[in-house]
């Protein structure tokens, strides 16, 4: 009991910083451009889902269509957002590669796992890419000194949290159907970790959302 009180705190918390990250886009809108924009769109669609899931777990509604539906949108729209942040310094259509082949992905999940469990394989494959891509951004920006005031960037701060965020996740995605199906009762602390995390990640949102006020 004491682990599903925790768990619904942290998700209370974690859907308040969403919907602060989204407030704050909003109070920076005319300055989301660019790269930031997928990013709004992403945090915007996030606030949405949400709202959506508290109704469907009120309502003791089956939400894993949402999950997968939301994993596939995330992905297509923070690859969007390292394509527009790249299209500067080089030309990363490579990067547009990834999208068709998470789709099949995605696709062998449903057929998989169907609409009755979560996405664990698709999410899984999603947390590997979207790390891969902020490990490699990070280290392009460094080979090729990109920024004299680092901490005064956007994506930095973006980047960070997506670091942050998926591959802190990654073990909890790839394990989560084998919980929900044999061990139930600690799936509440297994979701724990990725609610703490998401705390964070919206966090450096806001914070990036902000920074773009100076740029």
């Amino acid at each position: 009991m004491e682990n599903i009180s925790l768990t619904t705190g942290l998700g209370y918390v974690s859907t308040f910083f969403c919907i602060s990250s989204f407030i704050v886009g909003l109070l920076c809108i005319k300055f989301i451009k660019g790269y930031l924009v997928p990013l709004f769109l992403l945090v915007f669609i996030s606030f949405v889902t949400d709202s959506i899931n508290y109704v469907y777990v009120s309502e003791n509604i089956n939400n894993y269509y949402i999950f997968h539906l939301f994993t596939i949108i995330e992905f297509i729209l923070i690859s969007l957002f390292y394509l527009l942040f790249f299209r500067r310094y080089l030309h990363p259509a490579y990067l547009l590669v990834p999208i068709p082949v998470f789709l099949i992905i995605a696709f062998v999940d449903y057929k998989i796992n169907g609409f009755n469990t979560m996405d664990n394989f698709s999410a899984s494959v999603e947390a590997i890419l979207l790390s891969v891509y902020a490990l490699v951004s990070f280290l392009f920006i460094m080979r090729k000194l990109l920024f004299e005031n680092i901490l005064s960037e956007p994506f930095f701060w973006i980047n960070s949290g997506v670091l942050f965020y998926f591959s802190g996740s990654l073990l909890v995605f790839a394990f989560s159907n084998y919980f929900l199906t044999f061990e139930p009762s600690n799936q509440y602390v297994l979701w724990s970790i990725p609610q703490f995390l998401n705390i964070f990640y919206n966090i450096l949102i806001c914070i990036g959302f902000w920074k773009a006020r100076a740029q």
